[in-house]
């Protein structure tokens, strides 16, 4: 007897994520729900129903929030080490900061729950954002600005410097979401753009 239905039949394998994926996509999501509710208010179970997941299966990879929570800022956290490692070779400069500043609207398009999470974090004083200090250092040195030694006053030049790179990346960040729902190549330029100026420089390859 023939099996192998009629010829029009078709079937087609979906690739079943791995284990990473799985873990990133449910980073991404649980990032964007403490961004919109606040961590106190999101439950695993929300992040389960978000995710499309059983919380049982969820609690076999995160067993607490507290745990989902430090995996979510870690995961921040080694993502924007992957930039910084990425700029090292180039010297302190317009390329360089090119560089940084395509590499965070990277992060910022295919990764918008994780910006948004960072942001809300850092600016309203949450749990999390005791913990990301480390990503402002991160960030700061992916731009190639220097640390100060703790206790001792910045130079201005450091100011200067730290109020740029600061206006660039929020800027960046804000405006990536709010034009969130529009085709990233129609904002990618002016986005770039407006951070570069941020920083002093012109809107043009170096």
């Amino acid at each position: 007897m023939d099996h192998s239905g009629p010829p029009w039949s078709t079937v087609v394998h979906v690739p079943r994520m791995t284990k990473e994926q799985i873990d990133e996509e449910i980073l991404e999501t649980a990032a964007a729900l403490f961004a919109r509710h606040g961590i106190g208010q999101t439950s695993l179970q929300r992040v389960a129903d978000a995710v499309g997941y059983s919380k049982t299966g969820l609690l076999h990879r995160f067993p607490t929030k507290e745990a989902l929570e430090e995996a979510t800022v870690a995961h921040a956290v080694e993502r924007v080490e992957r930039i910084a490692a990425r700029v090292s070779p180039l010297p302190p400069g317009p390329a360089r900061d090119r560089a940084v500043l395509e590499a965070l609207a990277d992060l910022a398009e295919h990764r918008p729950g994780l910006v948004s999470f960072l942001l809300t974090a850092l600016s309203q004083g949450s749990a999390a954002a005791g913990r990301l200090d480390v990503l402002g250092e991160v960030v700061f040195r992916s731009f190639g600005a220097g640390s100060v030694p703790a206790g001792e006053p910045l130079p201005p030049e450091a100011v200067a410097r730290g109020v740029r790179i600061t206006s660039a990346i929020g800027g960046l960040a804000v405006t990536s979401l709010a034009f969130c729902d529009l085709a990233p190549g129609a904002v990618r330029p002016h986005l770039l753009a407006a951070a570069l100026g941020a920083l002093g420089h012109p809107d043009q390859e170096d």
